[in-house]
């Protein structure tokens, strides 16, 4: 009779240690107007504030190098631009995780990245006389100034354009453009990094105290959870979509220099920065504040952005020829995206709402 209660109580010591172990590691839950601010405020520090600031960094940078280019009009030059295109067009398509604020209520978004480029009346505009101001290049329709006419104008209609065939007239449009380019990027990380009261960053840390803009925490929560939705409902349903289901290379987002995979890559990048707090310093994220509650959850967001992102580094041809040759991953990264944005939909979301309720 001895061995029995012998094992019994080894057997409830193992359960015991075991319990232990697994309480160890559920986090503490801390879930307060305070904690919540510190999320709020890493998020913007962290990634919007400093994602902001990295584009304008690097459009700072291509405009100097495009004036180095019309100065020394060599396919060095050149190359030094296009590099700086997609360093600047990284850091751009990385904010559209959170494309609320000032990119949004200044017009900002539709100024700045607008497709695809209508090249033809583009070619019109340089073959005219106008003078290209500031105010002229302002004014003009969405579709002729931003990132896309600044690509095409690099990189050529089959992105194979020499330094050799500029002429004076597309390097003074192409500083114009990029002149452009610099002061709204500059405007909206300014905005962003500000110290002043009335910055946005402001606003989005002090939601739920005083923030005319979020009179609760819900609010700014809700804001981001919603922009981490929308970036892939637009990825999914509008970048990759409409050109596989049209089989139009034409609707593709950056054709000429053959950039619309890394776009929707760093585009997918942007929900992960949002997520983890993290862009190129770390603090918290949105992740924080799931594991308070639902460790489950976390792991499965977390594989989600993994999976929607090695799906796209999967597909290996141009985008522009891969809806036609690579029809099976195109679709496949298509799924991937959706499935993230339904898990962002119907559990981070919920999750959201039903625990802050202030």
């Amino acid at each position: 009779m001895l061995l029995p209660n012998k094992f019994l109580l080894t057997s409830l010591t193992v359960l015991a240690l075991v319990a232990c172990n697994k309480k160890d590691d559920t986090p503490e839950l801390s879930d307060t107007f305070a904690s919540r601010k510190v999320i709020l405020s890493d998020i913007s520090q962290h990634v919007i504030a400093a994602t902001y600031a990295d584009m304008q960094t690097q459009a700072n940078t291509l405009n100097t190098e495009i004036t180095e280019l019309q100065t020394s009009t060599t396919d060095a030059n050149l190359t030094e631009c296009r590099n700086s295109w997609r360093n600047v067009r990284s850091a751009w398509e990385q904010s559209e995780g959170f494309l609320f604020g000032p990119v949004a209520s200044e017009n900002i978004d539709p100024r700045i990245d607008t497709w695809p480029v209508n090249h033809i009346d583009l070619d019109s505009i340089l073959a005219s006389s106008v003078e290209f101001t500031p105010q002229y290049i302002d004014e003009l329709q969405d579709a002729l100034k931003g990132f896309h006419p600044v690509e095409y104008l690099l990189f050529g209609l089959n992105g194979d354009k020499t330094a050799a065939q500029f002429t004076d007239r597309e390097l003074s449009f192409l500083k114009a453009l990029a002149d452009n380019l610099q002061i709204l990027c500059s405007q909206v990380s300014g905005r962003w990094n500000s110290s002043s009261s009335d910055s946005y960053l402001s606003k989005f840390v002090n939601a739920g105290s005083g923030s005319d803009e979020y009179p609760t925490q819900l609010a700014a929560f809700e804001e981001v959870v919603n922009a981490m939705i929308g970036i892939c409902e637009e990825v999914a349903g509008g970048k990759i979509s409409e050109p596989f289901a049209a089989q139009d290379p034409s609707l593709e987002e950056s054709p000429y220099a053959q950039n619309s995979l890394k776009d929707f890559i760093s585009n997918m990048k942007s929900v992960k920065n949002i997520y983890y707090g993290s862009y190129k310093t770390s603090g918290q994220g949105i992740k924080d504040y799931v594991r308070l509650y639902n460790l489950s959850l976390d792991a499965r967001i977390k594989q989600d952005i993994d999976q929607a992102i090695a799906a796209l580094e999967a597909i290996s041809d141009p985008f522009g020829l891969a809806i036609s040759t690579q029809g099976t991953l195109v679709q496949q990264a298509i799924t991937r995206i959706e499935t993230l944005k339904e898990t962002l939909e119907t559990q981070l979301l919920p999750l959201i709402q039903q625990h802050i309720k202030e």
